[in-house]
C-alpha cells in the first residue's frame, strides 16, 4: 500500500482541514498519517516508511533527512517557497519535490495591494488617531495618485503578472519589473517595462517583491540598496522576510531614506515585541498571511491529492509542480 505522510499537519490547522486528502487517498487505497515533526530525527523515525512526505510548513528537509528516507519518491509543499527542502540533496536521491505555484496567486495581489493603499491613503494613522480621541482630517503625508506613481515589481513571476495589470489598468501607474529569468515577450504581453535592478531601485515609487528566497535574493535588499531608492518610496514584502535586511530597513525608515514599509513576512516568525517596527506609524504589519483565503486552502488541499495520485498511482509526473527539473531531464 502507498503511503503518505503530512510531516506537520498543525501549521495550516487541525485535523479537519485535511478531509479531502482523507476521502480522496481511502478511495484510492493510500494510507495517509498525519505527524507533528519539528526535527530531522522526527522526521526520519515517523516517515521512514512513506512513499511520499507532504510539508505544511517548513519542516527541515535535509540531505540528513532525504537520503535517510529510502522509500521516499516525492516530496510536496503546500506552498510556493522550497527554501526548507534541500533540492540538491532531493535530486541526487532520485525524489522529486513539488510546490503549489499560483496556489494563492489572487490573494498575494489583494494583500499587497491592500498594504500599498493602506500606506498611500494614511489608513492605519488615520484609524489609530480616531480611535484615540483625535480627527487628523485631511493630516498625514499628502497622498499622490497611483496614476502618477511607478510601481516596481522584483520578480515577475504568477502573483506578480496579475498585480502589474490591476495597477497598470486599473489604476493606470506606469509598472517596471526586474526578472532575469523572465523573456522579453511576456514583459511586451502584460505591457511592463523590462529593467535592471539598479533602475528598478532608482525609479520605483513602490517596490513590491515576488520572488523567492534563494542565494541570489537573501538580503538584497540592504544598505546599498535603499540608499539608491528615492526618499518617498514604499517596498512592500509577501514573499520571504529574508530578502530584506531588516536591520537595514529599520534603518532607512528612520533616518527617512524610504518613507513606507508594507510588511506580510519577516526575519524571524513571529516577530519579537522588541522590533522597532511595531512603533513606526509609516508601516503596515501583517502575520505572514498574504496566502491566506478560502479559495487558496482549497487549491491547496486539491492540488495535494492530485499530485500524489499522479505521480503514485498513476507514475506521471506533473512537470508544472516540479521543482527539481535536472531530475527528470
Amino acid at each position: 500500500m502507498v503511503k503518505v505522510v503530512i510531516v506537520d499537519y498543525p501549521y495550516l490547522g487541525g485535523l479537519e482541514i485535511f478531509k479531502l486528502e482523507e476521502e480522496e487517498f481511502k478511495k484510492n487505497g493510500i494510507d495517509l498519517a498525519f505527524e507533528n515533526c519539528k526535527t530531522e530525527d522526527e522526521i526520519i523515525s515517523r516517515s521512514f516508511d512513506a512513499d511520499a512526505i507532504l510539508c505544511c510548513g517548513n519542516p527541515p528537509i535535509t540531505r540528513k533527512v532525504i537520503s535517510s528516507l529510502n522509500n521516499c519518491k516525492v516530496i510536496i509543499r503546500y506552498g510556493i517557497g522550497v527554501n526548507s527542502v534541500d533540492i540538491e540533496a532531493a535530486t541526487e536521491f532520485n525524489k522529486i519535490v513539488y510546490n503549489m505555484p499560483g496556489f494563492c496567486a489572487e490573494e498575494l495581489v489583494i494583500h499587497a495591494s491592500a498594504l500599498i493603499l493602506n500606506l498611500i491613503r494614511n489608513i492605519n494613522y488615520y484609524d489609530a488617531n480616531i480611535r484615540n480621541g483625535n480627527w487628523p482630517k485631511a493630516q498625514g503625508v499628502v497622498p499622490k495618485r497611483l496614476s502618477n506613481l511607478v510601481v516596481g515589481l522584483f520578480g515577475f513571476g504568477v502573483s506578480a503578472r496579475p498585480m502589474a495589470q490591476v495597477f497598470n489598468k486599473g489604476f493606470k501607474s506606469r509598472v517596471i519589473a526586474y526578472d532575469p529569468f523572465v523573456n522579453d515577450e511576456i514583459y511586451k504581453e502584460y505591457g511592463v517595462e523590462k529593467v535592471t535592478f539598479e533602475e528598478l531601485l532608482k525609479n520605483s515609487d513602490i517596490i513590491s517583491i515576488h520572488a523567492p528566497l534563494n542565494n541570489d535574493t537573501y538580503h538584497v535588499f540592504n544598505k546599498e540598496s535603499f540608499g539608491k531608492m528615492k526618499n518617498s518610496s514604499m517596498i512592500i514584502n509577501i514573499s520571504r522576510g529574508p530578502i530584506i535586511n531588516e536591520n537595514d530597513l529599520t534603518e532607512a525608515l528612520l533616518t527617512g531614506q524610504i518613507r513606507y514599509a508594507g510588511l506580510d513576512v519577516f526575519e524571524r516568525e513571529p516577530i519579537n515585541f522588541d522590533n522597532p517596527l511595531l512603533k513606526m506609524n509609516n508601516v503596515v504589519l501583517t502575520p505572514h498571511s498574504a496566502f491566506y483565503g478560502e479559495e487558496a486552502m482549497q487549491n491547496q488541499h486539491i492540488t495535494a491529492v492530485q499530485l500524489v495520485i499522479e505521480t503514485l498511482l498513476n507514475n506521471k509526473i506533473v512537470l508544472e509542480n516540479v521543482i527539481n527539473r535536472d531530475l527528470i531531464k
